[in-house]
């Protein structure tokens, strides 16, 4: 009889063993499958850094591309609206249409009435047209309907030269005695005579004594007048050449090399390396102007700050190849505005703070800058100054970056038209007093400024750190207490455009110089940009006021004197 309790056993054991093994193989099968669920999650990382640096390398072709083939300007288009959402690209559409359609409307309403009233002014004057038909443009009909350019009207403060033209003598004599000349047909062109050169002859009276002394003898010699003071008693150039060179170069662009060759055309044979020291002669006669021009500065409320780049050949323990800088300050009520350059090799707190070191002990009153952090902490270590303001135009500029280096950059127009109404509202504030702007501000502007936040702080996790949408959000973002500055000053406007328009002038000289060759030269530059473009905002133009400082400095020997030929108080005829 067979033993069922031992076979029992035995089946038992072996069913335990089996589930043992498949328990093992389920483990190792789990493990296998633990590392394969940990390669797919490492591939799926890679996956998506490899994504992102696809994107992010397309933004910047794409932004390239916009840069090197599409036009730079920062100015919102119309066209910008076929990146928006559809319904509010077809709204826009429908509207347009709508606009069109009344717009044809009207031109064939004033079509059929100017048609009735030519029937009615013709009486019974037959006429090929059709009753309600139209004329076609372009073929016949009014002048109106060509509708002519107009040419503005030349300046009247320029001299005019009459040239008269009349019939020949043949016909008058065929027109006989019937017909009197009753005036003139008149028509004007502008004409120009090109400039002339010419040498400025200074003679000095000499004086000899007719009458001897008591010996027969002349013994006082001869006396001379004494000579005229002048802006640069050694050079060759007069005050007007002086002010045509530094015009050429420092408001046209022109570099001394193609001044040289202006110069030869007309035979007159001046050196480069002379050309080049002018500038630097120049800054060292006029130098107490400088101290007056920070004095100035220091009295207004309110420093407009930025730096561009420059290339300095010949700077001590530096290569050729490294950037300097180029500092500018704004300042002053519009009028009387006051543009100052600086040059430093460096781009630093230090460089910062022993250039305004003068002006900042008397200065009180707000600043408004980029980023860049020596202002910030130029603001922090320095009581005078109040409050820094940033810039919403650097902020736009980065979401336009945005938008050029986009597929979808829905979202970057709508912060894009944010801005624009920002500067609509901040409009409106402008018409009121000052003391009543920061109350317009928490009126028409805070509660913008606030749903403008929310909207950042939601769109930034969105994308991802390396995107441009992104870095444009985190620089909002990141200078916020900046941006909204302008809510705590009413003399804070919205950006720091005035101060690059100033700098702008510099950087297009810069294309066409391309370097300066020794830090003086540097120093005279950037004095010569400071008295031609502080002419320009305080309405002078700049060859006119370099003319009459180079030729009334030299009288002028009190600091009151030297005062009044700053750009915002001399008077030129």
């Amino acid at each position: 009889m067979i033993n069922t309790t031992a076979i029992a056993v035995e089946e038992l054991a072996a069913l335990r063993d089996q589930i043992a093994r498949q328990q093992l193989l389920l483990e190792e099968q789990e493990v296998v499958l633990s590392e394969q669920q940990t390669l797919i999650e490492l591939k799926d990382k890679q996956l998506a850094v490899q994504e992102e640096n696809i994107e992010w390398l397309q933004e910047r072709l794409n932004l390239l591309l916009a840069k090197r083939y599409k036009h730079s300007s920062e100015k919102d288009n119309d066209k910008q609206l076929s990146l928006l959402d559809k319904q509010e690209l077809d709204a826009a559409i429908a509207e347009a249409e709508q606009q069109l359609n009344e717009a044809q409307a009207a031109m064939d309403k004033a079509d059929q009435d100017a048609a009735s009233a030519d029937q009615a002014g013709d009486g019974d004057k037959p006429s090929d047209e059709k009753p309600g038909e139209k004329p076609e443009r372009g073929k016949g009909g009014s002048s109106t309907d060509r509708n002519p350019p107009k040419r503005n009207k030349l300046p009247d403060h320029l001299a005019r030269v009459t040239v008269d033209v009349d019939v020949s003598d043949e016909q008058k004599h065929a027109m006989g005695d019937q017909w009197i000349q009753i005036g003139w047909e008149t028509s004007e062109q502008l004409a120009v005579q090109e400039r002339r050169y010419y040498v400025k002859q200074t003679r000095r009276a000499k004086y000899v004594r007719v009458c001897a002394d008591e010996q027969g003898q002349n013994t006082q010699g001869i006396q001379v007048a004494p000579p005229l003071p002048v802006i640069l008693p050694r050079a060759i150039a007069d005050a007007s050449l002086l002010a045509k060179i530094c015009t050429g170069k420092f408001v046209d662009a022109l570099s001394f090399n193609r001044e040289c060759k202006v110069l030869a055309r007309e035979g007159i044979e001046i050196g480069y390396s002379t050309l080049c020291s002018y500038p630097i002669q120049l800054t060292q006669r006029l130098e107490p102007l400088q101290a007056l021009l920070y004095e100035y500065a220091a009295q207004q409320p309110l420093w407009h700050l930025d730096e561009t780049t420059l290339q300095v050949l010949d700077e001590p323990d530096r290569y050729a190849r490294q950037k300097s800088y180029i500092y500018a300050l704004r300042a002053g009520p519009p009028g009387a505005q006051v543009v100052i350059f600086h040059y430093d090799e460096r781009r630093n707190f230090e460089a910062l703070s022993n250039w305004l070191e003068f002006p900042l002990s008397t200065f009180n009153g707000a600043i408004i800058t980029d980023e860049h952090k020596p202002y910030a902490r130029l603001t922090d270590e320095t009581p005078g100054i109040l409050i820094r303001g940033g810039c919403w135009a650097h902020c736009r500029r980065k979401l336009t970056d945005t938008v050029k280096g986009r597929r979808n950059g829905s979202e970057a127009h709508k912060l894009i038209k944010d801005i624009a109404t920002l500067y609509q509202r901040e409009a409106k504030v402008q018409t009121r007093p000052l003391e009543q702007r920061l109350e317009w501000r928490e009126k028409l502007i805070r509660p913008w400024l606030e749903a403008l936040k929310q909207k950042v702080d939601a769109l930034m996790p969105v994308y991802s750190k390396t995107s441009l949408m992104h870095k444009a959000l985190f620089y909002a973002q990141n200078n916020w207490e900046a941006l909204t500055a302008f809510m705590q000053n009413a003399y804070l406007p919205l950006d720091n455009n005035p101060v690059e328009s100033a700098i702008r002038p510099f950087a297009l000289g810069r294309r066409n110089w391309l370097y300066t060759a020794s830090p003086r030269g540097a120093r005279a530059s950037a004095f010569m940009y400071t008295l031609v473009e502080t002419a320009k905002a305080c309405g002078l133009e700049p060859r006119a006021y370099l003319q009459a400082l180079f030729e009334r400095y030299p009288f002028a020997t009190t600091e009151e004197e030297r005062r009044q030929l700053l750009p915002m108080f001399i008077k030129i005829a």
